[in-house]
């Protein structure tokens, strides 16, 4: 018997450390880094803020496609923090709104500045043919 009541108590306090978990499909944020070239972003540590908070949401390491992917709780504007070892890094600010959509992010310097590259670069085109015809009718 007192075997039989040893055991039940063994019993009960093994399922007492069971780590449980659920499987749910989520609306998530990505963001994936890149130098620009084949270099990668992967492994490297980041920090995930919630709005107006100071301790982090979520940290981790990118993954190997070099991304950062976290599910917000609340709508606001949200923070991430990459810095890789070597010194590199990058703050992105994520607008969310209401329906977990992002409504707003830091763009990068080429996103902020491309169309007034497209226009000096469509300018200097249309100068330039101007110029070839131009010298072709004078000879």
């Amino acid at each position: 018997m007192k075997k039989l009541i040893f055991i039940a108590l063994f019993a009960v306090s093994l399922f007492s450390h069971d780590l449980t978990h659920k499987v749910t499909e989520q609306k998530a944020i990505v963001l994936s880094f890149s130098f620009g070239s084949s270099e990668d972003f992967s492994y490297q540590p980041y920090e995930v803020f919630a709005p107006g908070e100071k301790i982090p949401f979520a940290v981790g390491r990118t993954d190997k496609l070099s991304r950062v992917v976290f599910v917000p709780d609340r709508v606001g504007k949200w923070l991430v923090k990459v810095i890789s070892e070597d010194g590199h890094g990058k703050e992105v600010e994520i607008e969310v709104g209401e329906d977990f959509e992002i409504t707003e992010y830091s763009k990068t310097n080429f996103e902020k500045f491309q169309k007034i590259f497209v226009g000096v670069a469509l300018i200097f085109a249309i100068f330039i043919f101007l110029q070839y015809f131009i010298k072709r009718k004078e000879r």
